[in-house]
């Protein structure tokens, strides 16, 4: 990817404002305000005094993922994702613009209720398979921040991902993506095979 379109840079008067960091702090923002449950960063569970208290973490510098069922007592003895693996997903992917993302701001799903939900609302998804979406660690070629995502969840987890334009699609124009657009991914672990 060349330079430029990490920087992803536009004026502003006299200033340069970086898109991605500005996405960055939206993310952040909507994670430890608006999102339900409220989040806390992982560096500071330690410091919480709720016991258990939901978190988000960075797990590169553009992708942030919160793994809702964290705390399950039997997460522990689920397989968990590894380089090479496949993994099957249950997913759906929003347009991400700093609140909760809404049916209306789905652009891919392959959830069943969420393409009935999209079918209500006039959308033609006839095309839109609902089979699970299969992702070879390292192999697949599927978004930066999904992936980079995927490594250290447990089969049956559910996540939400929320990237950047420049950990989503880049400078790349995809179809009902605008361009340089953050983005939301929440699935499922459907299966891990090793």
């Amino acid at each position: 990817m060349v330079a430029a379109s990490l920087l992803c840079s536009v004026a502003c008067g006299d200033e340069e404002v970086d898109v991605a960091e500005t996405q960055r702090n939206s993310i952040v923002s909507y994670l430890t305000s608006s999102h339900s449950p409220r989040l806390i960063n992982k560096k500071d569970v330690g410091q919480a005094l709720e016991k258990n208290p939901p978190f988000y973490e960075q797990v590169e510098y553009n992708t942030f993922r919160y793994i809702d069922d964290y705390y399950n007592p039997e997460r522990e003895s689920r397989v968990q994702v590894a380089e090479g693996d496949e993994v099957e997903l249950t997913f759906t992917a929003y347009i991400f613009s700093g609140s909760t993302p809404a049916v209306s701001a789905i652009y891919l799903t392959n959830d069943q209720v969420q393409i009935d939900e999209l079918r209500k609302t006039g959308l033609n998804v006839e095309y839109w398979k609902t089979e699970p979406l299969k992702v070879k660690i390292g192999q697949t070629n599927i978004i930066k921040g999904v992936e980079e995502s995927l490594i250290g969840c447990r089969e049956g987890d559910r996540v939400e991902v929320y990237m950047t334009l420049d950990a989503a699609y880049g400078d790349e124009v995809v179809g009902v993506v605008p361009f340089e657009s953050s983005v939301a991914w929440y699935y499922t672990i459907d299966k891990v095979v090793r």
